[in-house]
């Protein structure tokens, strides 16, 4: 495993100990270390003897099972996990509403230019 190929992450103290229940700050800095046991994995670790996905049958990594699998994309897979995600933001947004003051009317707008388009 080397740096190059972490993907680049933005998150803060307060998102991972304060938000975050105990399951998910465990899965998410498995994930994002690849240390999950996919197929892949657990065959580095001496655990398994298949590294293949089941679905496509390319080597299964964390980023295969996430978003990644040619076969799980095809059969809708990732679409029914997104669309869980975009219920929860909905649930999270309609119990807030109204909980936030809009701007104050003394908004100030300004016209920005590009140089030489007047």
């Amino acid at each position: 495993m080397n740096w190059d190929s972490a993907i680049q992450r933005f998150l803060t103290w307060m998102d991972i100990f304060w938000q975050m229940a105990p399951l998910r700050i465990s899965f998410l800095i498995r994930s994002v270390y690849d240390l999950l046991p996919s197929n892949g994995n657990q065959v580095r670790w001496g655990k398994g003897d298949d590294p293949t996905c089941p679905l496509c049958h390319g080597r299964q990594t964390t980023e295969n099972v996430l978003s990644s699998c040619k076969v799980a994309l095809s059969q809708g897979r990732y679409t029914w996990r997104h669309n869980r995600v975009l219920q929860e933001f909905a649930s999270v947004i309609s119990t807030s509403k109204g909980q936030f003051k809009p701007p104050s009317s003394s908004f100030t707008f300004h016209n920005i230019y590009n140089r030489g388009r007047g």
